[in-house]
């Protein structure tokens, strides 16, 4: 009865670990998904009009124009002018970072999520 215990104990704890990996997997997904949303809207934003392509924003607060709340997530994000060349920074390209950040903040099925592209004006 004990060797039989100590078994089903420990299969009981495989499950409860399988079940964490399994909901951090699908919360990850999740957050790759939300950021990718957020990076082809922000690619088919005009460069000259788009309030929230410009540069500017932060990943560690919320500045207008670059956050927003999506079901079980909050989204920030950075724009940055295209990487510098010898004639300086390049008008036609944008940096954006992206940072996905959960709402449930259990660190054992969660995690924050960082995208960072460069997107061209066409």
């Amino acid at each position: 009865m004990v060797i039989l215990t100590i078994g089903l104990v420990s299969l009981a704890e495989l499950l409860a670990v399988t079940m964490r990996l399994q909901q951090l997997g699908r919360n990850e997904t999740s957050a790759v998904r939300l950021a990718v949303d957020l990076m082809d809207h922000l690619r088919s934003q005009n460069f000259d009009l788009a309030a929230n392509i410009q540069p500017g924003g932060s990943l560690t607060a919320d500045v207008a124009n670059y956050n927003d709340t999506v079901p079980g997530y909050r989204r920030r994000w950075v724009v940055a002018a295209g990487p510098l060349s010898a004639a300086g920074a390049e008008p036609n390209l944008r940096e954006i970072t992206v940072r996905v950040i959960p709402e449930v903040t259990d660190g054992r099925t969660t995690s924050t999520y960082e995208l960072v592209t460069i997107i061209h004006r066409w």
